[in-house]
This record gives structure tokens, sequence and C-alpha cells, in this order.
């Protein structure tokens, strides 16, 4: 940083930095580790460390370490609530999409339709032409499958009344496969589409629970048959899904927790 910057607060910065030491990996961090990993002086981490001790930042665990406080918990929510839920899940859905040469997406139920929120693609070129507002069968769809299953049997249940209605050359032939996703995702968590809407094309979904117990979101990820089997989804994409849907749930906002799409 430039040393003429009058506005620049060098404490501030190395507080942050100090911060910035602590890892999921490594929770807890002793003042000498923390002056090592920050190539600061062990006085100035210590006079930083006591202070952020004292306003709750930091607090001290057995062992002569140290790890964030509360108040720092309240700064990363804070943060994370800043983002959608759509930037939040981007680059991990790039991620998967990347490893499985496949893409991924996050939806959002707009009557008997998911509207796509956000896209992301591997170089795969046997892939579906989808974009953001793109919408895809609440009654055939791997995103709407994994909105059926999240929902509260109250809310499944109206949405297949409605389906059965209004959608019932879609939904007729697709509903028995949708039990049997329905019962893998009681027991795994998630949910296949096999073929369903669009043969040859294989997908994993599952749904984001909001605290009311309602179903704002469903993420995928999927590809051609060719490329990825219902196999390899159920023991590879699966799982990693359901961990990212977890890790999402956390990021909601008020503001998402009930989204509106056009």
């Amino acid at each position: 940083m430039d040393g003429k910057d009058r506005q620049f607060v060098t404490a501030l910065a190395r507080g942050l930095a100090l911060l910035a030491c602590f890892t999921p990996e490594q929770p807890e961090l002793s003042g000498s580790e923390l002056a090592k990993r920050a190539k600061l002086p062990q006085p100035t981490v210590w006079r930083l460390c006591h202070t952020m001790l004292k306003l709750g930042v930091l607090v001290s665990v057995p062992g002569d370490k140290l790890r964030p406080g509360l108040a720092a918990l309240r700064l990363g929510h804070s943060a994370i609530a800043g983002f959608t839920i759509a930037e939040l899940a981007q680059p991990h859905l790039q991620a998967l999409a990347d490893q499985f040469s496949g893409a991924g997406a996050v939806a959002a139920r707009d009557g008997l339709d998911m509207v796509v929120l956000a896209r992301c693609e591997s170089d795969n070129r046997l892939l579906m032409n989808l974009r953001v507002g793109s919408r895809v069968p609440l009654a055939t769809s791997a995103l709407g499958w994994a909105w059926l299953v999240g929902a509260a049997p109250e809310a499944r249940g109206a949405a297949i009344a409605e389906m059965e209605a209004k959608d019932a050359t879609r939904w007729g032939p697709a509903k028995r496969e949708f039990h049997k996703a329905l019962a893998e995702y009681a027991a795994k968590g998630w949910i296949i589409n096999a073929g369903i809407l669009h043969r040859g094309y294989n997908t994993c979904a599952v749904p984001i629970l909001g605290p009311d117990g309602t179903v704002p979101y469903t993420i995928n990820c999927g590809s051609a048959a060719v490329t990825l089997s219902p196999a390899r989804l159920r023991a590879e994409v699966g799982p990693q899904l359901v961990a990212l849907a977890e890790m999402l749930r956390h990021g909601l906002s008020p503001q998402e927790r009930r989204p509106r799409v056009a």
C-alpha cells in the first residue's frame, strides 16, 4: 500500500490481516502462529489481539490459542446477506459443471414453471440450451422435481393437483418416475431425472429449504447421458449438491425467502 495514502489506517489493515489468517481448516491459532502468517512483529500482534479480545472479535481457547468470536461471526453473516443466492451459488456451480463436463443452475418456481436465475456451463457441447430467464416445466424438469420433493406435503399436493388439471400431458407420463425420485430424496437428499425432461440428458437436483419450510430455490447439475450416467450422479454429484444446498440455505436473506420472478 502507498505510504502516502493519508486515509489508509494501517492498524485496521493489520487487524483484518490477522482475521484473514483463520480458516475452516485452522480455526484456532496462537499469537506466534498469527505473527508468522501475517508477517507482523509479535508485540504488534499481541496489541491487536488484546483489542479484538476486548471487543469479542476474538476469543481465547485452551492451549493459549485464539479463534474468531461472535462479533466476527456477525460480520460474516452480514457479508453473506449482501449477496443473492444466485451470486453465492455461481462459483460452486461452475466448479461442479467443470468437474463433470456438464451444467448447473439455480431456479425458482413461477406457477407451473421453474425460472432459471443462474446458469453455469462447462465447455461440453452436448448441453441443453438454457440461459438466465429460461423456463422449464415443474412437471418434468429436475429443478421442478426438486421443488416438489422439498415442499411440504400440502404444498406438493396442491402443485400436483394443478399439474393434473393444467399440464396433464406432461405430468401424466412423468409422475411414476417422479414418485421414485421422491422416495430417493427421502433416503438420500437428492433426486435424479434421467431422460424425463429431455431424452438422453441426466440431471441431479436438490431443493434449498427456507426457514419457514418453503422451497425458495432449487439447484441442479447435469449433462448428456453419454457424459454423466445416473450412477455417477448418485455417487458423486448428489452428495456435493446436498452440501452446497445446505451452505446456501444459511445465506438466505429475509428478502430471498420468498423470491419473485418475472
